[in-house]
């Protein structure tokens, strides 16, 4: 059952509490589309948030089963959930956080022709996966379809966040620092990871997709953001536009 006017105000008066947001920012978020891909550590804190704070229609994709291993940081799932595919039992669980959204969850691995499809059709992409493969096609559709990527990454003690504003500008992609040849780049399963890492990337990457949709400018556009949660440290990297990049120079 979907709230009142009146109910929904008050579910986000924190939201319009801010000094520069206001109920046309949340009545554009509540007209907006996000897509999250990988519903793992990063993917569930997002989505969460997301839902939360009233994105109108939020497309969920994973293929992959919850596994035990799995519950420490992808904080939407529970030991009852064991099995089952990630991106159809998020769907639950966020219609159940908000009834006033829409969601839709694709349970199968997309290759370049559906991504470039789903990507036309929503404000945003969110790449939450969790190999080197899966963001450089994501880049590669995002680019060629000119919407805006928020890419996250968590592993040991360490976060990566980076935004490319495409519907903007093509300045430089996530291709001019990783290629195909770096496929050795490690990945959680192998290093470890701190649960509430995972979950810092994800809060991060949600907020920077609402900046997006309420039209704020973002500090990380074309920025690499390096959080090391065990000394306490944090940078930003430019991120600037590769001679030998295949995919943001053509």
């Amino acid at each position: 059952m979907t709230e009142s006017h009146e109910i929904q105000n008050l579910r986000y008066s924190r939201h319009l509490g801010l000094d520069d947001f206001t109920q046309q920012s949340q009545k554009k978020l509540a007209t907006a589309s996000v897509f999250i891909i990988g519903i793992g550590g990063l993917g569930t804190v997002a989505s969460l948030y997301l839902a939360n704070s009233g994105i109108g229609n939020i497309i969920l994709n994973d293929y992959d089963s919850v596994d035990i291993t799995n519950l420490p940081r992808q904080i939407l799932f529970s030991s009852g959930d064991l099995g089952k595919n990630k991106a159809e039992i998020a769907k639950k669980k966020l219609l159940k956080f908000n009834p006033n959204i829409n969601v839709r969850s694709l349970t199968e691995k997309l290759k370049e022709e559906k991504l470039g499809e789903m990507t036309l059709v929503v404000d945003a992409v969110l790449d939450c996966t969790d190999n080197l493969q899966s963001r450089l096609l994501i880049n590669k559709v995002c680019i060629k379809n000119k919407k805006p990527l928020i890419s996250g990454a968590a592993i040991r003690y360490e976060g990566h966040i980076a935004v490319f504003r495409n519907d903007i500008a093509i300045k430089s992609c996530y291709n001019c620092l990783y290629q195909q040849e770096d496929e050795n780049i490690e990945d959680c399963e192998g290093s470890g990871i701190l649960a509430p890492v995972a979950g810092t990337v994800g809060t991060v990457m949600a907020t920077e997709a609402i900046k997006i949709l309420v039209g704020k400018e973002s500090m990380l556009d074309n920025r690499l953001w390096i959080l090391d949660a065990k000394n306490n440290t944090n940078q930003v990297l430019k991120i600037r536009k590769s001679k030998t990049c295949q995919v943001c120079s053509l």
